[in-house]
């Protein structure tokens, strides 16, 4: 049984930024999870649930204008306040005395998994012996209005803190009907994105590859074969591209983009499982 506890940290530039955490007895390491955009920590609550029997600890955060922290959902100034931000994060978790001195695998979704890279490719963190990417947004496959994306930089200009629709519809994200109401009854879930943000994305999406032979931690990536929100061959050109010597690929056929909380679920859990076995004596 795991024993939850809440907490905050501080961001770069002082935000408030939520923190929650699953622990257990002996636990035999750590997982870090960062959520994807539009979402938060909580989502990972099935996750956690479903690893109950690893024996590891788990620890997510929100980022600014996500969930439980602090910021205009949706909004960030720069794309690079959640590079900055998850840094922080890291760092504030691997000092606390029950994650000090085990394993710690980094566990990112969706755009966390961008935030994710932009990190590593940057930083390395002492203790961390792995990491899990889920669907990483390395490129966009749902469909962005022209209009919306050759004004991202107009409005970036005049109106900041303007946040749009993000075009993800709740069935993008899971075939399971129970869940998808979950979704629409979530009230830190939201559709908004900032032209900062949007921005970032194009900027970092062609360096992604060039990040690739900075990667050396060992990798399991898995995604659908046709997720509707992100690139599937942009993530999987990537992680063919990484330096690591022990990776994983999972493609799950037919998914959707939140594998964690779709129909297969219980056989990503699995793939998970396996792969945290294999840094614990």
């Amino acid at each position: 049984m795991y024993k939850r506890a809440e907490s905050f940290f501080h961001g770069h530039d002082g935000t408030k930024l939520f923190l929650q955490k699953w622990s257990t007895s002996s636990a035999k390491g750590t997982v870090l999870i960062t959520h994807g955009q539009a979402e938060h920590s909580e989502c990972y609550n099935r996750l956690v649930n479903g690893l109950e029997n690893e024996g590891w600890n788990f620890i997510g955060w929100d980022m600014r204008g996500h969930g439980k922290s602090d910021g205009l959902r949706g909004y960030a100034k720069d794309f690079d306040d959640y590079v900055l931000d998850y840094k922080i994060f890291v760092e504030h978790c691997l000092k606390m005395p029950d994650v000090e001195g085990k394993p710690v695998v980094l566990l990112a979704h969706s755009m966390g998994g961008l935030v994710q890279t932009c990190a590593l490719a940057e930083k390395s963190f002492p203790g961390v012996v792995a990491q899990i990417l889920s669907s990483p947004l390395f490129g966009v496959a749902v469909d962005v209005p022209e209009w919306k994306d050759k004004g991202a930089g107009f409005i970036n200009t005049f109106l900041p803190k303007l946040t749009l629709g993000n075009e993800i519809k709740n069935t993008d994200l899971s075939r399971d009907v129970e869940i998808i109401r979950e979704f629409e009854m979530d009230t830190y879930r939201h559709g908004r994105i900032s032209p900062g943000v949007y921005l970032g994305f194009k900027r970092e999406f062609p360096k992604v590859l060039s990040y690739a032979d900075k990667i050396t931690l060992p990798t399991l990536l898995h995604i659908s074969d046709k997720d509707p929100v992100v690139s599937s061959p942009a993530a999987i050109q990537f992680f063919d591209a990484i330096a690591s010597q022990n990776k994983l690929l999972k493609i799950a056929e037919g998914g959707k983009h939140e594998l964690y909380n779709d129909t297969v679920r219980e056989e990503i859990y699995q793939v998970v499982a396996d792969f945290l076995k294999s840094f614990t004596k």
